[in-house]
C-alpha cells in the first residue's frame, strides 16, 4: 500500500478561529508543510461566502495562488468546496493551469450525491483532480455504500473517502469501509480516510489501514497538532513521525512542530480543542460533536445531564448540527415551571431593611479577603455566596442555579447544614433541608450565551424581591489579566480567551440594565464595573 498525508490545518482547523490565520501565516504554513514533504497540502475553502485576505476563505483560484509558495513546490495543493456549506459554484472555476491548485476536494451529505456528482463533472472537466467526501460515512447502509461505490466508479474521481465525521468508528468499523470499498472500486481511485478524535482513535485508525494489504494508495487527513473543530483531528506531527519510523523516512516532522510552535500554540492559548469526555459522549451516541460543544460552554452540567440531553437529540437530527434544536433542549432540560412566590416572599422578608453583599468565587475574595470582613463588620449586610459555600465567611444564603456547582460545593454544604439554600428549581429534588425553590425561567435572560448565568439570575431574583441596592464582591469577571481567577481551583471553568471576553462584556452590558433598576456597587474591583477599567 502506497501512502499519503493530506495536511488539512487551514480548512479543518478554521473552525476554532473562523479561518482568521492571517495572510503571512497561511503563506508562511503552506510553505513549511511543502518543505515537511506534505504529499497534499489544502489551502482552505472555496467559497462564494463574505471573505477577505487574512483568511483561509478564498474566493478564486487566483486568490489562491497568490498565497502558495512561490518556489518551485513538490506537493499537490487543494481546497475545498462544501456543499450546502461554504459552497462555490464550480462554473465560475477557471481552469486548472497549474500556477494554483491541482485539486478540489467536494464534501456533501447523502441527500446531494446527485449534485455531487455534477459538480465534480464540471471540476474535473477544468483539469482539476476530485476528491469525493461523503458527509458521515459510517451512517452509509453497507447497500448504500456500495451503490455510491458504483457512482464514483463511473465518474472516477482522483480520490473517494471514509469520512468519520462523528468521530464514532472502532478500528473494525472503518476497516470494514476500507475493504469494501476497496473490493467494489476501480483501482485507480485512491481511498481517503478523515477521521475525527472523539474518542482518541483517529491515530490507531488509521495505523489500522495502513496495515491493510492492498495496491491502492490511501490518503490520511491530519492537521497540526490535530487542529480542528470539538476533539479535533489526526495529528499531522504523530501521523508522519509514525510513517518516518515504520514505512519510511520521507517527512520532515521538524517543520511540521515549527509550524505548531509559531502558529498553533498561539491559537491554542486563545481556543481550545481536543480530546474531552462530553466529545466522547456525542461519538458514543453516534452524534455531531457541536451539541457538545454547546453543552460545554454551557458551564453548568454535569457528564451525566450532557449525556441525557444528547440521548433525547431525535435521529433525524444527530448528524447535521441544529443550534436552534439544542437550545430548546437545553432550556428544556433545565426548565421545571413552579410558582414560587411563597419563596420570594419568603426572601424579601429575610432581605427586608438590610444591605445585601454578593459574593461570587472570584480571586479577590482571597486579595480582598480583610476588607469584605471589615464591611461585613461595619454594615452588617444580609450575605448571599453565589454558586459556593465558605464557612470563613458569615453567610446568611447560598444561591445555587446549576448541577455542575451543586455537585462541587455538595461537601461543603453538608457540613453548614443550618444555611439557607436559594435553589433554582432546575435543582429541585435534590433532597436539600433549609431550601427555597425559585423558578428558574423567571430569572434567566434573553441573551442565549449567558442566559442563565448565576450572578445575573441572583440579581434578576433580588429586583423581584423587593432589593432596592446591592454590594457585589469577588464578581471579578473571566478575562480579567490575573493568573487566577477563582478563589479556589476547584471553581475553576476552562472558557477560551475569545469565548471569555464575549462573555464578560454580554454580562457587563446586562448588570448595566439591571443597574437602571437596582443601585448596584462594586466593593471588589471587577471587569463588570462600569466605573473601573473594563
Amino acid at each position: 500500500m502506497s501512502i499519503q498525508i493530506l495536511d488539512c490545518t487551514l480548512r479543518d482547523g478554521g473552525y476554532i478561529n473562523d479561518w482568521h490565520f492571517g495572510r503571512r501565516t497561511i503563506a508562511s504554513i503552506l510553505d513549511k508543510l511543502d518543505r515537511a514533504r506534505i504529499d497534499i497540502i489544502e489551502c482552505g475553502f472555496l467559497t462564494g461566502m463574505v471573505h477577505d485576505r487574512e483568511r483561509s476563505l478564498f474566493g478564486s483560484v487566483a486568490e489562491i495562488a497568490e498565497v502558495l509558495p512561490a518556489r518551485a513546490r513538490q506537493a499537490m495543493f487543494v481546497a475545498m468546496i462544501a456543499i450546502g456549506e461554504k459552497e462555490l459554484h464550480p462554473d465560475i472555476l477557471a481552469p486548472c493551469d497549474g500556477k494554483s491548485i491541482g485539486g478540489i476536494r467536494l464534501t456533501f451529505h447523502q441527500d446531494e450525491i446527485a449534485q455531487a456528482v455534477d459538480w465534480a463533472h464540471i471540476i474535473m472537466e477544468k483539469g482539476y483532480r476530485v476528491f469525493m467526501q461523503p458527509v458521515g460515512t459510517v451512517f452509509y447502509t453497507d447497500m448504500e455504500l456500495l451503490r455510491l461505490v458504483e457512482v464514483m466508479n463511473r465518474l472516477n474521481p482522483y480520490a473517494f473517502y471514509i469520512v468519520d465525521t462523528l468521530g464514532s468508528m472502532y478500528r473494525n468499523d472503518a476497516s470494514h469501509r476500507f475493504y469494501l470499498i476497496d473490493k467494489n472500486m476501480e483501482p485507480e481511485i485512491h481511498i481517503g480516510f478523515h477521521g475525527h478524535n472523539n474518542m482518541q482513535l483517529a491515530f490507531s485508525n488509521a495505523q489500522v489501514l495502513g496495515k491493510i494489504q492492498t495496491k491502492r494508495t490511501l490518503i490520511l487527513d491530519s492537521s497540526v497538532y490535530g487542529m480542528g473543530r470539538g476533539a479535533g483531528n489526526l495529528p499531522t506531527e504523530l501521523i508522519t513521525q509514525y510513517i518516518n519510523r515504520n514505512i519510511s523516512s520521507r517527512y520532515d516532522v521538524t517543520m511540521v512542530m515549527d509550524i505548531y510552535d509559531e502558529y498553533i500554540a498561539p491559537i491554542r492559548r486563545e481556543h481550545e480543542w481536543g480530546y474531552s469526555m462530553p466529545y466522547h459522549i456525542a461519538a458514543h451516541h453516534v452524534c455531531h460533536p457541536n451539541y457538545a460543544s454547546y453543552l460545554i460552554d454551557r458551564q453548568t452540567l454535569t457528564m451525566k445531564d450532557i449525556e441525557k440531553i444528547i440521548l433525547s437529540i431525535p435521529p433525524d437530527y444527530k448528524v447535521v448540527y441544529d443550534r436552534s434544536l439544542i437550545e430548546r433542549l437545553y432550556s428544556s432540560f433545565q426548565s421545571r415551571k413552579i410558582d414560587d412566590s411563597a419563596a420570594v416572599a419568603a426572601i424579601g422578608r429575610e432581605i427586608a431593611g438590610r444591605r445585601l453583599l454578593l459574593l461570587a468565587p472570584g480571586a479577590t475574595l482571597t486579595a480582598e479577603y480583610e476588607a469584605i470582613l471589615d464591611f461585613i463588620r461595619r454594615e452588617n449586610p444580609y450575605v448571599i455566596s453565589v454558586n459556593f459555600a465558605d464557612s470563613r465567611f458569615p453567610l446568611g444564603a447560598c444561591f445555587v442555579s446549576n448541577h455542575k456547582r451543586m455537585d462541587i460545593i455538595g461537601q461543603e454544604l453538608r457540613s453548614l447544614h443550618d444555611l439557607r439554600l436559594i435553589l433554582t428549581s432546575n435543582l429541585a429534588g435534590s433532597g436539600r433541608e433549609n431550601c427555597l425553590y425559585v423558578d428558574y425561567d423567571s430569572y434567566t435572560g434573553g441573551e442565549a450565551s449567558i442566559s442563565d448565568n448565576a450572578g445575573l439570575m441572583l440579581l434578576r431574583l433580588l429586583r423581584r424581591c423587593g432589593a432596592q441596592a446591592v454590594c457585589l464582591a469577588g464578581f471579578d469577571g473571566f478575562d480579567t489579566g490575573a493568573p487566577e481567577l477563582y478563589y479556589s481551583g476547584e471553581m475553576q471553568l476552562d472558557i477560551p480567551g475569545s469565548r471569555a471576553r464575549e462573555r464578560q462584556e454580554k454580562i457587563r452590558e446586562q448588570i448595566g440594565e439591571l443597574a437602571q433598576e437596582i443601585s448596584i456597587t462594586f466593593l471588589t474591583p471587577s471587569a463588570y464595573d462600569p466605573e473601573g477599567e473594563a
